[in-house]
């Protein structure tokens, strides 16, 4: 372990659950990125990569660094959980997210066939004309949450469509993602966790009969494309893997969505210049996107494993060991981005975060993701130019390790006379 980690007692300090960390961690990141690029967290049995470089050549090299703890519960089943689990016949199996190549490799290239860039394209008039219908419909008051009123169910619908799941279910499946976040990511107490278990068998049944009523019967979605997606000689996916698949999507593909929403508005908004320079030029609202999943990560921190005992930033890791690597310190690396800690719309190389990962696992939805808060920023820019933060109120977040936005952000503007 670094002596600068030993001396500065970061490992005893580090404490990613304290509502001071939840709040804003960046404080922490930054000068444990400055103290070393690793330390060990007693606390989490987990070794701490804090550097830009040392994290994206993890990614790059799943022969050295397993992603298979990448969906690993951070505190272990508890006996009765682990029952509540077999009872409920939760058995998703490694497909994407925490499964190296080979395998790996045939299930994304299938995923791939199913999620072709024109079905994402294709999606931007649906996504315009949903945020101008919740505009129309729920910010007709000259106040709201934008969080409770729009992002957090907007994202949602859209997946939902690219699946083929009924918008009536929203409510189901934003409480079973986040079961599945505060499980895996977070560190409940054992009754809390059986609680947690019992809405996760509840979402994975819903995956696994989804994906059983589209293979009697497939539908224009893209959960029918990935039972028919073929190529080449690749072995077509089970059903448990399209199951597994969809699953993950049912969480990911809206979660870090209304975060990176969340993130987006909380950001443009504390800075006035900012927001009325998208207003008045659109042009620089993509731009503007990857300077907030920089600066404001939407996932702070995600998991690898080592092979082999390997040096890591020069420091000894052993065989076998837990990574969590910390995107949210290494978006903020001024070895890579100058000036780091200041948002700036205009930046050159915003685009170089790793907030979607990198290399054999970057995000699959990411496009998506870019596309859904292009869109919301463009009309929101054109139809609330006077929105503003409402001053005073305090921000929460989620009790987990990765998953960062605040679940409520009040705002409010002056209606068109």
């Amino acid at each position: 372990m670094s002596t600068h980690a030993e001396h500065s007692g970061l490992d005893e300090r580090f404490d990613p659950f304290s509502e001071s960390y939840l709040s804003d961690p960046y404080e922490f990141l930054a000068e444990a990125r400055a103290a070393t690029p690793v330390f060990y967290s007693a606390r989490l049995k987990y070794w701490v990569i804090t550097r830009y470089h040392d994290i994206r050549q993890i990614f790059e090299n799943p022969r050295l660094f397993s992603a298979s703890n990448a969906l690993s519960a951070l505190k272990p089943a508890c006996p009765a959980t682990e029952q509540i689990l077999a009872d409920g016949d939760f058995s998703p199996v490694p497909t994407l997210t925490n499964v190296d190549p080979p395998a790996h490799t045939r299930v994304r290239r299938l995923a791939n066939v199913a999620f072709k860039p024109r079905r994402v394209a294709a999606m931007e008039p649906f996504i315009r004309d949903l945020v101008v219908k919740f505009g129309e419909e729920r910010l007709a008051r000259g106040s709201a949450d934008l969080i409770r009123d729009f992002a957090w169910e907007l994202p949602a619908l859209v997946i939902f469509r690219i699946l083929g799941v009924p918008d009536e279910d929203v409510p189901r499946i934003k409480a079973g993602a986040e079961s599945r976040i505060l499980f895996m990511f977070g560190h409940p107490s054992d009754e809390e966790q059986c609680r947690l278990a019992r809405g996760m068998a509840a979402f994975w049944r819903y995956a696994e009969e989804l994906v059983e009523a589209r293979a009697r019967e497939p539908r224009e979605d893209f959960t029918s494309d990935l039972l028919l997606a073929r190529d080449g000689e690749l072995p077509a996916l089970t059903h448990p893997e399209v199951a597994t698949i969809v699953y993950g999507l049912l969480l990911a593909g809206h979660e870090t969505t209304t975060n990176l929403l969340g993130n987006a508005f909380r950001r443009l908004l504390s800075d006035r210049s900012a927001w009325e320079d998208l207003c008045r030029d659109s042009s620089l609202i993509p731009n503007a996107i990857e300077e907030v999943l920089r600066l404001d990560s939407s996932v702070i921190a995600w998991r690898r494993r080592t092979r082999q005992a390997i040096e890591i930033g020069g420091v000894p890791v052993p065989a076998e060991a837990d990574l969590l690597l910390l995107l949210g310190a290494a978006n903020r690396d001024p070895a890579v981005f100058e000036d780091p800690e200041r948002f700036d719309i205009r930046r050159p190389k915003a685009r170089d975060h790793i907030s979607f990962g990198h290399g054999a696992h970057f995000c699959l939805g990411a496009p998506l993701a870019r596309l859904e808060a292009r869109v919301v920023f463009e009309e929101f820019t054109a139809r609330f130019p006077t929105l503003r933060l409402t001053a005073g109120q305090t921000l929460r977040f989620s009790q987990n390790i990765s998953f960062r936005g605040p679940l409520s952000l009040l705002a409010h503007w002056e209606n068109k006379q």
